[in-house]
């Protein structure tokens, strides 16, 4: 087994200045309320004189336009439950740690092309997520912990892929990497020890009497001598995250960048569940401490085939939320993702040129689906109905309703795609139908009797009628095809139904 440790350096911070772009100077302070002080800060503000340890008055009289963000441990909390999701794409034993991942990667390092190319693509989809992490592995979970910890304090520490190089790698590594208690960490110093080499030379039996066996067991776990099983985390069915946001936004366009965070982290949970989704509900939520709170402004995606790339969903949502505005300036973003659909990715063609050639009309629909809504952009369905003005209805892209409902396909040769919204009554001469000419029945009859079902209880909004009709394809002296039907009851005229293309 080889295990990869994420250490998040400063995960506070980088949970504040991930959700928004942020130059100006960011704080996090901690602390009683009249008293709060800072614990973590930016380069913009560590330049306007800015350090952890200082009041939080004192840092806002050397930079006004100071950005203070009270600390959330809760919400840290869920920020590496969310990560360990998005982490599930690459390890099925991925285990959430105080400030950063575990992962077991020796099953999976094959699958991504190397141990190398592995943690590239962990550090870029991190950056991406918005985090900056610090990795290392070992064969063991705590010596990976100790190795990603040294490294965050730029130590000379270097990756360990085989047992016998743990201790060697270990001794000079100062203990404050154990994270102990203060009591025993300032003993320890005041004895002279004071790399984790020091402790293992002391006798085991005088070490675990001294200072207990729980800290000779803990390194006897980073040294591979003893167990050391973790609690793995386990996704959930469905996808839902959000973003808490440090400044109110006002701007529909600046719910970009926190948007493009959480759907980096959604298609690392498509990938672990090796699915797609077709509906993703936004929704930017407003200051409930208002007199009068709203409610989430809700900024829906519908998708006409299971998608999970994030680049093409907030493209998507580029369009969509274009036409959005925010009735109150926007304090959190959040994203829940529908149920998840069989995911098939898209073949691609031998031929260079062929992508160039053709149009990729499903894309082409959800853009302006998304641009301009269902109302303007839908797709036809068949419905199980003989009189053609009901055997189909318009409905909203990618909406698939149960039933044997499907997509409306020309079912023979002599059905036109287009109809009109009401039968037109064609004039007669001799017996014989016209439009612009005189008409020439070229196939039919084709009866169609049917609707006595819905006089009992007609559709809402819609009168019942039954039909009987005899359908014929006609054509004209100026080579017109039409659809036409004679009405078999009285007053037995002919009606244009449908033109052929």
């Amino acid at each position: 087994m080889l295990w990869l440790a994420i250490v998040l350096p400063a995960l506070p911070l980088q949970l504040s200045e991930r959700a928004i772009e942020q130059r100006a100077p960011l704080a996090i302070v901690d602390g009683q309320a009249q008293r709060l002080f800072v614990i973590h800060c930016n380069e913009a503000a560590r330049a306007a004189g800015i350090a952890p340890g200082i009041k939080l008055a004192a840092a806002q009289a050397l930079a006004r336009d100071l950005l203070a963000v009270e600390r959330n441990t809760e919400r840290e909390r869920d920020a590496l439950s969310e990560l360990a999701l998005w982490a599930y794409q690459y390890s099925a034993q991925v285990a959430v740690q105080e400030c950063g991942l575990l992962l077991e990667i020796g099953g999976s390092e094959r699958l991504f092309g190397g141990r190398a190319r592995l943690t590239r693509a962990l550090d870029a989809g991190l950056a991406e997520l918005g985090y900056r992490g610090v990795l290392a592995y070992a064969v063991t979970p705590r010596a990976a912990w100790l190795l990603a910890l040294a490294r965050e304090q730029r130590l000379a520490a270097r990756h360990v892929a085989e047992a016998a190089q743990l201790e060697p790698t270990l001794a000079p590594l100062p203990l404050t990497l154990l994270q102990w208690d203060e009591t025993t960490t300032s003993t320890l110093r005041a004895l002279g020890l004071a790399t984790i080499g020091d402790l293992l030379a002391l006798p085991r039996a005088a070490f675990a009497k001294r200072f207990g066996v729980a800290r000779l067991e803990d390194l006897d776990r980073a040294l591979g001598r003893r167990a050391d099983p973790q609690r793995f985390y386990e996704p959930p069915a469905r996808f839902a995250s959000r973003i808490e946001l440090p400044a109110d936004l006002t701007e529909t366009a600046q719910l970009m960048c926190p948007a493009q965070r959480l759907l980096a982290a959604l298609e690392g949970f498509l990938r672990g569940r090796n699915a797609g989704v077709t509906e993703l509900v936004f929704r930017a939520m407003h200051n409930l401490r208002r007199d009068a709170p709203r409610p989430p402004t809700e900024i829906p995606l519908a998708l006409a085939a299971p998608e999970r790339d994030a680049k093409r969903l907030a493209a998507l949502l580029a369009e969509r939320i274009a036409r959005v505005q925010l009735p109150e300036p926007a304090v959190t973003l959040a994203l829940e993702a529908g149920a998840l659909q069989p995911f098939a990715a898209a073949n691609a063609s031998l031929l260079p040129q062929a992508a160039e050639l053709g149009v990729d009309w499903l894309r082409l629909a959800e853009t302006l689906h998304a641009r301009l809504g269902s109302e303007r952009v839908f797709q036809l369905q068949a419905v199980d109905d003989h009189r053609p003005e009901r055997a189909w209805r318009a409905v909203p892209l990618a909406v698939d309703v149960d039933g044997p409902a499907a997509r409306i396909v020309p079912s023979a040769p002599s059905r036109p795609l287009l109809l009109l919204p009401t039968p037109q009554p064609l004039p007669v001469r001799d017996e014989q139908p016209l439009y612009r000419d005189r008409l020439t029945l070229v196939t039919g009859p084709e009866r169609i009797e049917g609707g006595w079902w819905d006089l009992a209880s007609p559709a809402a909004g819609s009168p019942a009628r039954a039909v009987h009709r005899d359908y014929f394809v006609a054509r004209n002296g100026r080579g017109q095809w039409l659809w036409i039907y004679r009405e078999l009851t009285a007053p037995r005229g002919w009606f244009l139904h449908g033109l052929f293309a």
